[in-house]
Parts: structure tokens; C-alpha cells; sequence
């Protein structure tokens, strides 16, 4: 009898600790669904994002990245020389703003803009490299001052998530220079680079080929030249700090020696690429009374050899 009362009772206490159990992990599970719902909803009130869309909410640099393996400086976007490491990629960038930030506001308002330039700012910095390695501070000013235009609200409808009034008015210039005057892809033009460097014209050729190949006007190149485009679009970035973005005939013809001169230091000859009989094309324009008429039907790299 007295062993039936014991199994009796722990199996009563059996039953009531299953219950006690199970009904505290309920109680827990919907603790933590409610802890959800409520960061989620706090989250979506203040227009703050995670990590995962960082790469979105990160302003753009406005600077081609520097060589990391640099040790003499070089021009900034702003004119003033800065480490020739300098800036950081914007991939290192965007990782630096996530680790030093839970959430970055999202929102299209004025101070959530500021906030984003400025924790941008903060990252490169910590990243070792000066705020004039890039173009943010001159586009975060031209935010900042909107602090006090009653019109603030209309100038920031028409912009996209990042961009400032500083942004536009660079936009605003190269379309001037579109119309004929010579304009530069400068501070904001890191990004832009590939639009601007004429394409090579021929296939890149085999980082490890020890034999010739026959290049593009018949004579023959070393078998892994040209560079890839990318190569080469880095190369000219790295050398220099502006690139003519405009239309007119003097921009399109430096924008082809530039690029002829970065194949060069990656020591491959003009002649592994097109853009020798290309460029010829455009200094012929020089004597031209009409090559204003010739030039407005090309498109930005195109010339009269194609």
C-alpha cells in the first residue's frame, strides 16, 4: 500500500511538472513573438534597417579606392593630397558602418540623410583614411544647410535615397558639358570611371600566355595583352584624380590618352587594343570646321573610326 501511494504521488508530480513546463514554454514563446512583433513594428516607426540592406544605405564614396600597397600620397577629389591607400573600398566601408551600427535610419527625410553621411564619415575615418579622400563632406554640407530652407521638404522630394543638392549640381554641370564645355567627372566621378574610359576594342588577353598573339591592327602583341577593361579602368582612376566627362572634342581626346597611358604602365603596347586608330580619328576632327556637326551624332566614347 504504501509503495502505490508513492507511485501515486509522483505521478501526480510527473503530470504537474509537464504542465508547469509545457505551459512555460508557451509563456516564453509568446514573450519572444511578442518581443518580434514590437521590435519589428519599433523598427519600422523610426525607419531604421539592419545590416542586410547596408550596402543600399550607404552613401558612395564619390572617389575611385586607393592602392592599398601605396606608400607616396596622392590627389584627392578636392584637390589636396591624401594617403595613396586612400579611400577604402566601398565594400570595407559599407562593412565598417554595419559593424559600428545596429540599425542606419532609412528614412527619405532630411536628418536620417545627415545621419547616414555622417556615420559614413565616421567609418572611413576609422578606416584610417581623411574625410577628404572622398567627396561626402562637401555633398553632407549641401545637406546640412537645407536645415534651414523653409523649402527644404520639395528639394529632397525630388532626390533619390542618397543623393544631395550638391549631387545635382554636379549632374547639372555635366549636363553643360554635354552641350559643348569641358567638363570633369571629379569628386563624384569614382563611381562613374567605367562609364568614361573608352573600351579597349579588343579581347583581354591571357594573364599567363608566353607566346605572341596577333593583336587587333595585325601585328603582333604579347599573348596576355591588353589588360582586362576593369584593369584598365582602375589603372586610369588611379592616375588621375579627374577625367574629362565632356561631349566636346578636347575631353574625348583626353579621355582616349588616358587610357592609352594606363595600358602603358600596365606594360602592354597601344597596339594590343584599338584605340591608337581611334583616337587618330578624333585629333584629324581638330581642323575640321565641322566637327562640331560630326561629334553630335557619336555617342560619349564613340569617334569617327568607331
Amino acid at each position: 500500500m504504501y509503495r502505490r501511494g508513492v507511485s501515486s504521488y509522483r505521478r501526480g508530480v510527473s503530470s504537474r511538472t509537464r504542465k508547469l513546463v509545457i505551459g512555460g514554454a508557451a509563456a516564453a514563446l509568446l514573450g519572444s513573438a511578442l518581443a518580434v512583433g514590437t521590435g519589428l513594428g519599433q523598427a519600422a516607426e523610426q525607419g531604421n534597417t539592419g545590416s542586410g540592406s547596408i550596402n543600399a544605405l550607404v552613401p558612395a564614396l564619390g572617389f575611385s579606392p586607393g592602392d592599398p600597397n601605396a606608400t607616396a600620397d596622392r590627389v584627392g577629389p578636392t584637390g589636396v593630397n591624401v594617403p595613396g591607400r586612400c579611400p577604402p573600398t566601398q565594400a570595407q566601408v559599407n562593412a565598417q558602418v554595419a559593424v559600428k551600427n545596429a540599425s542606419l535610419p532609412s528614412g527619405t527625410d532630411l536628418e536620417s540623410r545627415i545621419q547616414r553621411f555622417e556615420k559614413t564619415l565616421s567609418a572611413i575615418q576609422d578606416l584610417k583614411c581623411p574625410a577628404s579622400s572622398t567627396t561626402l563632406l562637401g555633398r553632407l554640407k549641401s545637406l546640412t544647410e537645407l536645415r534651414g530652407n523653409a523649402n527644404r521638404d520639395d528639394v529632397l522630394r525630388g532626390l533619390g535615397l542618397n543623393e544631395t543638392p550638391a549631387d545635382r549640381a554636379a549632374a547639372g554641370s555635366g549636363d553643360a558639358a554635354a552641350g559643348g564645355a569641358t567638363g570633369n567627372a571629379g569628386a563624384g566621378s569614382g563611381s562613374s570611371i567605367d562609364a568614361l574610359v573608352p573600351a579597349l576594342g579588343f579581347s583581354p588577353g591571357d594573364p599567363n600566355a608566353t607566346a605572341d598573339r596577333v593583336g587587333p591592327t595585325g601585328v603582333n602583341v604579347p599573348g596576355r595583352c591588353p589588360p582586362t577593361q576593369a584593369q584598365v579602368n582602375a589603372q586610369v582612376a588611379l592616375k588621375n584624380a579627374n577625367l574629362p566627362s565632356g561631349t566636346d572634342l578636347e575631353s574625348r581626346i583626353q579621355r582616349f590618352e588616358k587610357t592609352l597611358s594606363a595600358i602603358q604602365d600596365l606594360k602592354c603596347p597601344a597596339s594590343s587594343t584599338t584605340l591608337l586608330g581611334r583616337l587618330k580619328s578624333l585629333t584629324e576632327l581638330r581642323g575640321n570646321a565641322n566637327r562640331d556637326d560630326v561629334l553630335r551624332g557619336l555617342d560619349l566614347n564613340e569617334t569617327p573610326a568607331g
